[in-house]
């Protein structure tokens, strides 16, 4: 059988490597907030005044989250801004902080360039910034702003990320009959004008799939969108996506098992971090807020539990994944609509009584390590998996132990290896050999 691991180019590889000794030049006692050092684990609406603590921003961390996004009830002054560095700081997490100066373009605009460089002489030597958020869900028609904006961070101080956050698939185009949200004519249009023009250092996005009507259509393919251009051969971006964790709006109350779900399917996909809306329930009036992490009022919200279960296990699966070169991404079973099955000749063949995602990646020390993923949110299901290996052994990682062990197969007479994998509802296991 062909084997299909070979099917890309050296080039991402090559990219993934120069990405990841990006800012090193600064000598190896220096800090790199920029690219990260590890798969970052983060939420919106981080705690507000008078809850930026180091009480609160333990607890944060605590579930298992390593980056602090904005507070949605922030006002983005120098003053919250230089206090929340500083409580981040003491508790060893990361920012990315918003600030009310940030202008959206520059236009040779003298105020514009004198708000960017007062932000970064405010904020770049603090040893918990991350970056810089700059703007949420920008239409097409801004993009030539927005890269000037990035053009003179990235002059300035380039260890520090511009975080913008992109629309998801769902978001309307440039249809006539209703207004444009993309004002592109597609969405992978819409990604590429991005890349084109910004020239990000990450890309990010968020798709929130559950409905009070039912699981939105979509979620699977806005991950392959965004997968095939940050895995582009000339530059290999890491992507962020952007989960749902708050009941508001047509957006119902969340399972931990939804939450898993929305972990492992974004990693089999190969995201380099994960990112939920919200932590702190909003006071935003336009919704009626339910069921969030934390509470207003500091304490353990209804999915603080299952979030922090949830994220133990991605904590332990991206020690293997971050950094390595994803080879492909497939489905079995009853594929979605947005889902795409393995093509005939892969080495990998999944069967069995359920609907599967996996991924395959390359990592380092010579392994290849192929993620498989439960897509039932519901019920468990056994994965029967058939892999081309020959005589090399193959393990299984434990992932609440965080240890590996070989996994009981049976090779046929075609050097195919056998074996089966029980997954609990929305679950993944990962296994590996050389």
């Amino acid at each position: 059988m062909t084997k299909r691991f070979a099917i890309r180019s050296i080039a991402p590889l090559l990219a993934i490597l120069l990405f990841t000794s990006k800012a090193r030049v600064a000598g190896a006692d220096t800090e790199i907030n920029w690219p990260p050092r590890a798969f970052q684990i983060a939420a919106w609406c981080t705690p507000p005044e008078p809850f930026i603590t180091k009480e609160q921003y333990r607890k944060y961390e605590s579930a298992g989250f390593t980056l602090l996004m904005p507070p949605c009830e922030g006002k983005g002054t120098k003053s919250e801004n230089n206090k929340i560095l500083d409580v981040a700081r003491q508790t060893g997490l990361k920012v990315i902080i918003a600030d009310s100066r940030m202008p959206l373009s520059v236009g040779g605009k003298q105020q514009a360039l004198a708000a960017i460089k007062a932000i970064v002489n405010d904020y770049h030597k603090a040893p918990a910034l991350m970056g810089y958020f700059l703007t949420d869900e920008p239409g097409a028609a801004s993009f030539p702003g927005v890269a000037e904006v990035v053009a003179e961070f990235k002059r300035l101080d380039p260890e520090h990320v511009v975080y913008v956050n992109l629309f998801p698939n769902y978001a309307s185009t440039n249809l006539k009959a209703q207004p444009s949200q993309l004002q592109t004519d597609t969405y992978d249009q819409y990604l590429s004008d991005f890349v084109k023009t910004v020239h990000p250092d990450l890309l990010s996005w968020d798709h929130y799939n559950f409905t009070k009507s039912g699981d939105r259509t979509g979620f699977f393919g806005n991950l392959y969108s965004i997968e095939q251009i940050a895995n582009a051969p000339d530059h290999v971006r890491p992507f962020w996506q952007i989960v749902l964790s708050v009941q508001h709006g047509d957006y119902r109350k969340l399972s931990e098992n939804e939450l898993r779900f929305e972990a492992m399917q974004s990693l089999v996909f190969g995201v380099s971090g994960l990112v939920y809306f919200t932590y702190w329930l909003p006071t935003d009036p336009s919704f009626t807020w339910e069921n969030a992490i934390a509470s207003r009022d500091g304490s353990s919200g209804p999915l603080f539990d299952g979030v922090k279960s949830v994220n133990k296990e991605v904590a332990v699966l991206e020690k293997y994944l971050y950094n390595t070169l994803w080879v492909e991404t497939f489905q079995a079973g009853n594929l979605p609509a947005d889902g795409r099955a393995a093509a005939a000749d892969d080495t990998i063949r999944v069967t069995g009584g359920g609907d599967f995602s996996v991924g395959v990646f390359r990592g380092a020390g010579g392994y290849v390590y192929t993620m498989v993923t439960n897509r039932s949110y519901a019920s468990s299901a056994t994965a029967a998996m058939s892999i081309n290996l020959g005589k090399r052994p193959v393990e299984i990682l434990n992932i609440q132990t965080n240890k590996w062990s070989d996994l009981v197969s049976r090779r046929d007479s075609d050097d195919n290896t056998n074996f089966s994998l029980d997954l609990k509802p929305a679950a993944a296991a990962l296994i590996r050999w050389k």
